[in-house]
C-alpha cells in the first residue's frame, strides 16, 4: 500500500508541476520578462529563454506531461491490480482519474495563470533541463510540426494597435490616467502627421526683408507676440535666415537702431511639407532649433513649422495670453476666401 501511494503521489506531482508549468510560460508576457530582468530578479534571463525558444519548452514540457501520465498509469495499475480486488481496483481507477484531473490540470493551470510571472521565473530552471534532456525528441517533433508551424504560426510581434488596447484597458480599470492614454495614443499618431498638416501658413507668416532696420520695425517688435521670425531678401521665396526678437530687443536697448535685420539673422533649416513630424522632432533635438521653414513641392516657401506646433500633437493647443489668433491653420484660410489670389507677403 505505501508503495502504490508513493507511486501514485508522484504520478500526481508531475502532473501537476507540468501542468503549471505550461499554463505560466504560455501566459507570462515579453513585458513581464523585461521588467524582471530589469529589476534583476532570479532566473528572469533564463525564462526569457525559454519563453524565446517556447516551441521547445512547451514540447518538452507535454512530453514530461505524459510520460508521467501514461508510464506512471501503468505502473500504479500493476500495483493496485497486486493489492485490491476487482471491485475496489475499479472504484480506485476512478477516483484516481478524478484527482489526476483536479490535481493534475484544472488546480495547477489555474495557479500558473494567476501567478504566471512569479511561477514562469520560479520554474524557468526547470524548464531549461527538461529542454536538455529531451532535446532529441524535441529536435524530431519539432522536424514533424515544422510544415503546420510555418503555415499557421501567428506573430509574436507587439503592434501598435496592441499596445493602444492595453493602455485603454488600463484606462478602463484604473491603472493609467486619462492624460496618459490619450498622449500614448498621440505618440503613435506622430508617425502619420506632415509637416503641411501643422505648419503656420505663408499667408500669415509675419516676416521682414533682411535690410530693414531695427528702428524701422521697432513698433512692431515692440509688440510681436513671436519670440523668432524669418527674413527674407527680395521676397518670401528667397528666406535667408531667421532673428530672434530677444536679440533684436537687446540691440534696441543699447542704441544700435540702425543694424539691419540681416545682422542678426541666424542660419535656418528648410524641411519639405511631406516630412514627418516624428522625424522632424528628432531634427530639432539634434540640431537645437526651434524653427524651420516648410518647402513645397516646387521648392517655393510654403510655411513656417515651430517646435511648438509639434508638441501640441503631444499635449494639446499651447495657448498663452499673446496669442490673439489660436489656430493660425484656420486664419490662413479665412484669409483665402476673402481675399482670393495671390498673398502680398512683402
Amino acid at each position: 500500500m505505501i508503495l502504490l501511494l508513493s507511486a501514485t503521489a508522484f504520478i500526481i506531482l508531475l502532473s501537476f508541476l507540468s501542468s503549471s508549468m505550461e499554463a505560466a510560460l504560455f501566459s507570462v508576457t515579453h513585458v513581464q520578462i523585461e521588467q524582471m530582468e530589469e529589476r534583476r530578479r532570479r532566473g528572469a534571463h533564463r525564462l526569457k529563454g525559454n519563453k524565446e525558444n517556447i516551441q521547445d519548452s512547451i514540447i518538452a514540457i507535454v512530453i514530461l506531461n505524459n510520460l508521467a501520465n501514461i508510464t506512471g498509469s501503468i505502473l500504479v495499475g500493476s500495483i493496485a491490480s497486486t493489492v485490491f480486488d476487482e471491485v475496489w481496483l475499479g472504484v480506485f481507477s476512478g477516483v484516481l482519474t478524478f484527482i489526476i484531473i483536479l490535481l493534475g490540470e484544472v488546480i495547477p493551470k489555474t495557479i500558473g495563470e494567476r501567478k504566471a510571472p512569479q511561477y514562469a521565473r520560479l520554474t524557468s530552471g526547470i524548464v531549461y533541463l527538461l529542454r536538455i534532456v529531451f532535446i532529441p525528441l524535441i529536435w524530431l517533433t519539432r522536424i514533424m510540426v515544422k510544415p503546420l508551424s510555418n503555415s499557421i504560426a501567428p506573430s509574436s510581434r507587439t503592434s501598435e494597435d496592441h499596445i493602444k488596447t492595453l493602455a485603454k484597458i488600463g484606462h478602463r480599470h484604473g491603472t493609467i490616467l486619462e492624460s496618459e492614454n490619450v498622449l500614448i495614443r498621440r505618440v503613435f499618431h506622430m508617425n502619420d502627421i506632415l509637416a503641411r498638416d501643422i505648419m503656420t501658413p505663408r499667408t500669415v507668416v509675419v516676416a521682414y526683408q533682411a535690410d530693414k532696420t531695427l528702428e524701422e520695425i521697432a513698433k512692431e517688435l515692440y509688440k510681436s507676440p513671436f519670440s523668432r521670425f524669418p527674413v527674407f531678401e527680395d521676397d518670401m521665396e528667397n528666406i535667408i535666415g531667421v532673428v530672434r526678437i530677444r536679440d533684436l530687443l537687446e540691440a534696441l536697448a543699447k542704441d544700435k537702431g540702425e543694424k539691419t535685420l540681416r545682422n542678426f539673422a541666424d542660419e535656418v533649416s528648410f524641411v519639405p511639407e511631406t516630412a514627418r513630424i516624428d522625424t522632424l522632432l528628432r531634427d530639432f533635438q539634434r540640431n537645437r532649433e526651434h524653427i524651420a521653414i516648410v518647402i513645397d513641392e516646387y521648392g517655393g516657401m510654403a510655411g513656417v513649422l515651430t517646435l511648438e506646433d509639434i508638441l501640441e500633437q503631444l499635449v494639446g493647443e499651447i495657448v498663452d495670453e499673446y496669442d490673439s489668433d489660436v489656430d493660425l491653420r484656420m486664419k490662413a484660410r479665412n484669409l483665402q476666401e476673402r481675399r482670393p489670389g495671390d498673398y502680398d507677403e512683402s
